[in-house]
């Protein structure tokens, strides 16, 4: 219900209210006003009558039936006279219960009495013997006259006058403070619910006029305040957005470019061990040219460090042709790349004497990512894996699919994601350094050619396709670096 017809509903009750007891009072001051009317008049009537009959003899007997009949068409009053002589006779047809009481009364006080009784209003006075002033009152009888009491009672069009009044008050305040609510607080609310609407669609434009100087009016000011504020804070996180993506671009060309000068170093040193044993062949096969088994069995030789040589270079091609722009997603096999990367960098783990392991816990299915920045987070994750081991040690990769819900989303719905835990037995990470080592030149490698941008780069590659990386100590010492990705 809006707030104008609550405001509405509440004064019609209310006006409802009042006008009803209104009503009332109205109700009963016209019934004591008829009151007070017909006792005038029964007292000037009454009044009369008795002046009329006192002047009688002392020897009074009462005007006869026809007389009072008469005087009952002329007044508009039923006239009654009793003498004193009936007060000794028993309540019948013509002589009441009540009126004998009061005849009995009026012999021992000679009083005027007036009241309802039953369905008539009554006036009696006693009927007075002439005397002196200063003599003992002598009481002949009693005059009585009568009307019905349905005159004073409220009537039928009493009841409908005033239920006519109040329903007229109650239907124009109704229709006045409707349409004063809706012009004055339903609209005005109306508008700013739609500002509101707007803003939460992402439309930070919309401008409420402050049209009043009211509470409303305060409400609306705030809101095109607030609206403004979120405009400036959102122009400065799209700015700050920017100048982070920008930074995070050169923090990866920038890692790239010291990755691939390592690369290079390690695979200069590889492909020197092929070349030296091609120069060893050439030179066998040139003492031996004239034994056709020798030279071919060199020559075969000769031909698989070739190979050997062509795959090292392919495999830093690959991995340097990158093109520049937005990523180029594709659906990759986790587990092969993982091998291709392993042998990518197999000269550096042989030469550290690390033992790598590839366990696939269940069959992973292709996911969406682009292959060139997803190799380039193993290869930054396996080589600091390699680094932490100077004396040597064992580097697992293990591969799976799990069903978990997202860091800080635990109410949420739970997700499938595809896992990489690298694991090594090296030196492991401080627990005062672990929530740093995601922070761009952080490093623990000073002197030792460490840029600390690796794991930067590679925390943004992974939130680039939505997932994240968890850090944890191994079992029996070393460190574990989970990633997951979006299945």
């Amino acid at each position: 219900m809006k707030v104008a017809t609550r405001i509405t509903v509440a004064t019609a009750v209310v006006v409802a209210f009042a006008a009803a007891i209104y009503a009332g009072f109205d109700l009963r001051a016209r019934g004591a006003e008829r009151r007070t009317a017909i006792e005038h008049e029964a007292r000037a009537v009454a009044g009369t009558l008795r002046g009329t009959l006192e002047t009688q003899a002392s020897a009074f007997r009462g005007p006869s039936d026809a007389t009072l009949r008469e005087l009952t068409r002329q007044s508009g009053w039923k006239v009654s006279v009793f003498p004193r002589t009936r007060a000794g006779e028993s309540p019948g047809p013509d002589l009441s219960a009540g009126q004998l009481r009061r005849l009995h009364a009026m012999l021992e006080v000679p009083i005027s009495l007036a009241d309802v009784e039953g369905d008539l209003y009554f006036q009696a006075l006693p009927l007075r013997a002439p005397g002196n002033p200063g003599d003992e009152i002598q009481v002949l009888g009693m005059l009585e006259i009568s009307r019905p009491a349905d005159s004073i009672d409220t009537t039928s069009d009493d009841l409908v006058r005033a239920a006519s009044l109040v329903l007229l008050i109650v239907a124009v305040t109704t229709i006045m403070v409707g349409a004063l609510a809706t012009r004055f607080v339903s609209r005005p609310i109306t508008k700013l619910l739609r500002g509101i609407d707007d803003v939460a669609k992402g439309d930070l434009s919309h401008v409420i006029l402050s049209e009043r100087d009211d509470e409303i009016g305060a409400i609306a000011t705030r809101f095109n305040d607030m609206t403004s504020s979120l405009r400036e804070s959102r122009g400065e996180t799209q700015r700050q957005n920017d100048e982070k993506l920008a930074l995070e671009q050169r923090l990866g060309q920038t890692e790239k470019l010291a990755t691939i000068g390592q690369l290079a170093a390690e695979i200069a040193h590889e492909v020197g061990t092929p070349l030296n044993v091609i120069a060893g062949r050439a030179r066998s096969i040139q003492r031996k040219s004239k034994d056709p088994e020798a030279v071919e069995k060199n020559a075969e030789i000769v031909a698989e460090q070739t190979a050997r040589i062509t795959r090292i270079i392919q495999r830093l091609l690959d991995f340097t042709r990158r093109k520049v722009g937005g990523t180029h997603r594709a659906d990759v096999a986790l587990d092969d790349m993982i091998a291709t990367t392993l042998e990518l960098i197999a000269g550096q783990i042989h030469g550290a004497r690390v033992r790598t392991k590839h366990e696939r816990h269940g069959e992973v299915p292709k996911i969406a990512v682009d292959s060139d920045r997803l190799q380039q987070v193993l290869i930054n994750l396996f080589l600091n894996a390699v680094q932490a081991m100077p004396e040597g040690g064992s580097l697992a990769i293990e591969t799976g699919i799990v069903t978990r819900t997202r860091p800080g989303l635990e109410g949420s719905a739970e997700q499938r994601f595809a896992s990489i835990a690298v694991r090594d037995t090296g030196v492991g990470i401080p627990a005062a350094i672990k929530d740093k080592i995601f922070d761009p030149f952080y490093t623990t490698k000073v002197g030792q050619g460490g840029t600390g941008l690796g794991l930067a780069v590679v925390s943004g590659i992974v939130k680039e396709h939505d997932g994240w990386i968890d850090v944890e100590s191994a079992e029996g010492g070393g460190t574990v670096f989970t990633v997951y990705l979006p299945a």
